[in-house]
C-alpha cells in the first residue's frame, strides 16, 4: 500500500470535536521533529520494523502488526531499522476532542499497540486518502466519522496492554546487566532500590546506572516503571473487583503516583481505562 502524504482539503471549513489533519501510508524514510507535530497522530505498521525515540531518551520499536499514538507537540525522530523496509501508515488529526476520543477508544499514548490484524485498518486509511481530497464541509463530517470509525477499530482489535518492549542485548554481552533486567521482571512488585540491584550484579550504583542507559537507552527506574504499569493494566482488564489502590499496591507504588503515571503512559486514568477495556 502506497499512499503520498496528503493533506485533508476540508480541515479548516468546520470546527467538530475531531478532524482529519493528513494521512497517508509509504516506506518510511528518517523523520526527526525536534518540535513535534502540530496534531496527535496514529501509526500503523504494515511491514517491517521501526524505531521511535523521544527526547527524554526513550525509544520504542514498532513492528508490523504493531499502532503507535503520539500526542501533539511530542518531540520525536523515526526510523526504519537497517536493511528492513518499514511500510507505515499514519493519520494526523486535531479538535478539542481529539485527544479524549483516542482515550476513550482504549488508546493508550506513547505506547506499542498489538493489533490482531491490520487488513481493515488498512482499508479504513485508504478510504480516508481518497476522501481528503474533497474540499466541502459534507466530506469534513464524513471524514470526522470515518475517523473515529478508525479509532474505533484499533481499540477493538488490540491484543491487549502491550508489554515493554524487551530491552536490546546489552552491548558486548554484558550478562551483569542481563542479568539486572531479569531481576527487574522477577521483583518488580517489591520496593526495590537500584543501589541493591546493582550490588546484586557487581556494580557500583552510579557505574550500573551509566551502563545500563548506555546500553539499553533509558534508565532502570524507567524501564522498572514500564514493568509495573504493563502488569497493573494486566490486572484491571482480568480483575474488575480490585480497587484502584490496591493495583498500585500490588506493584509497588503509590496509589497518586500511580495514577499520574498510568494516565501519562496510557491516555487515560485507571478506573476509566478499566471501564474502556471490561468486555
Amino acid at each position: 500500500m502506497q499512499l503520498p502524504f496528503r493533506l485533508s482539503s476540508s480541515v479548516q471549513l468546520e470546527r467538530l470535536p475531531a478532524s482529519l489533519y493528513c494521512v497517508g501510508a509509504h516506506a518510511q524514510h528518517p523523520v526527526a521533529r525536534p518540535a513535534g507535530f502540530p496534531v496527535m497522530q496514529c501509526f500503523i505498521a504494515f511491514g517491517g520494523r521501526g524505531r521511535f525515540e523521544f527526547s527524554d531518551g526513550n525509544r520504542l520499536s514498532i513492528a508490523a502488526g504493531q499502532a503507535l499514538l503520539l500526542p501533539a507537540d511530542e518531540a520525536h525522530r523515526y526510523e526504519p531499522f537497517p536493511g528492513q523496509p518499514w511500510l507505515l501508515g499514519f493519520v494526523g488529526f486535531e479538535g478539542p476532542c481529539a485527544a479524549d476520543i483516542a482515550g476513550a477508544c482504549g488508546l493508550p499514548l506513547r505506547t506499542a499497540i498489538s493489533l490482531k490484524e491490520t487488513a481493515a485498518p488498512a482499508a479504513s486509511i485508504r478510504a480516508l486518502w481518497q476522501l481528503a481530497e474533497r474540499a466541502d464541509p459534507d466530506a469534513a463530517r464524513l471524514l470526522s466519522a470515518r475517523l473515529y470509525d478508525l479509532l474505533l477499530l484499533l481499540g477493538s482489535l488490540a491484543a491487549g496492554p502491550a508489554a515493554p518492549a524487551a530491552p536490546p542485548r546489552a552491548r558486548q554481552s554484558d550478562a551483569a546487566l542481563e542479568r539486572a533486567v531479569h531481576y527487574l521482571h522477577e521483583h518488580f512488585a517489591e520496593p526495590l532500590v537500584m543501589s541493591n540491584v546493582a550490588s546484586a550484579v557487581g556494580y557500583s550504583v552510579q557505574h550500573f546506572q551509566r551502563l545500563f542507559r548506555e546500553a539499553y537507552g533509558e534508565p532502570p527506574l524507567a524501564y522498572l516503571r514500564r514493568i509495573r504499569l504493563h502488569q497493573a493494566a494486566v490486572w484491571l482488564e482480568e480483575d474488575p473487583r480490585a480497587s484502584v489502590s490496591d493495583t498500585a499496591g500490588r506493584i509497588g507504588m503509590d496509589p497518586n503516583y500511580f495514577i499520574r503515571s498510568f494516565k501519562q503512559v496510557y491516555g487515560v486514568p485507571p478506573g476509566h481505562y478499566r471501564k474502556v477495556k471490561r468486555p
